[in-house]
C-alpha cells in the first residue's frame, strides 16, 4: 500500500503527525512517503484559509482547536511541542530545501532538524540566517550544496508540481495523507482510521 504524506513545515499539525508516523510504520510495516508542498499554494488553489482566519469570530471554535491539540499531545506523549512564537512563518525556502535534501540523500536529517527547530525550539526559520545556522548544526548536511540545489529550477518546479498534484488528488489543507494515489485522509485525527485501513 502506497501512503503519501503531503506536508509543509508551516503546519503544527504536520509536526504532530510526523511524530506519530514512526509508530504507525512500525506497527503496520508500511512506510510513509513524504511529499513537500506549499500550504499557502494549496489554500490559494482551493480558496481555503488557515483556521486562525477561517474560524475567527466563531465563538469557542479556536479555543476547542487548542483543546484538541492538547489532547493529542497528551495521548501521544509529545510534550516537546511548543507553538512557534513567530507563527505563521513563510516556508518557501524550507520546502524547497526538503526537496533538495531528498535529492542529496539527507532528507531524514533535514526533516528532523527543521521540524525540531520550528515546533520544539521556536526558531524563526523564515529568517535566512537563522535557517542556515540551524542547518550548519548537522554533520550530514552540506549547507551550500543544499542551498544550490534548492535554488535550481528543477526543485522549484517540483514543489509547484507537488502542490498542484495534491490539490488535484483532493487535498485542501495539511496534513493530508494520500492512499494509493486515490483516497485521502485529512488531519491528525484521521491517523487512526488510516492505520486501520493499512492494517486490514
Amino acid at each position: 500500500m502506497k501512503i503519501d504524506f503531503i506536508f509543509d513545515f508551516a503546519s503544527p499539525n504536520a509536526y504532530l503527525c510526523h511524530k506519530v508516523i514512526p509508530g504507525i510504520e512500525k506497527r503496520t510495516g508500511t512506510n510513509f512517503n513524504y511529499i513537500p508542498c506549499l500550504l499557502g499554494g494549496i489554500f490559494k488553489l482551493t480558496n481555503n484559509q488557515a483556521p486562525m482566519l477561517a474560524f475567527n469570530g466563531i465563538t469557542n471554535k479556536l479555543e476547542y482547536q487548542n483543546i484538541e491539540i492538547s489532547r493529542f499531545i497528551t495521548k501521544h506523549g509529545l510534550e516537546k511541542f511548543a507553538m512557534n512564537p513567530f507563527f505563521p512563518i513563510m516556508t518557501l525556502q524550507l520546502q524547497r530545501g526538503a526537496i533538495a535534501a531528498k535529492l542529496l540523500n539527507v532528507f531524514d536529517d533535514y526533516l528532523e532538524l527543521v521540524f525540531k527547530g520550528m515546533w520544539e525550539e521556536g526558531l524563526n526559520l523564515g529568517d535566512q540566517e537563522i535557517f542556515l545556522n540551524l542547518l550548519s548544526t548537522s554533520n550530514n548536511i552540506d549547507v551550500q550544496k543544499l542551498l544550490d540545489a534548492a535554488q535550481s529550477q528543477a526543485v522549484k518546479d517540483e514543489l509547484i508540481n507537488n502542490t498542484n498534484m495534491a490539490v488535484e488528488k483532493g487535498a485542501f489543507g495539511i496534513p493530508t495523507f494520500l492512499v494509493n494515489d486515490q483516497e485521502i485522509f485529512f488531519g491528525k485525527d484521521s491517523l487512526q482510521d488510516l492505520e486501520d485501513l493499512i492494517s486490514n
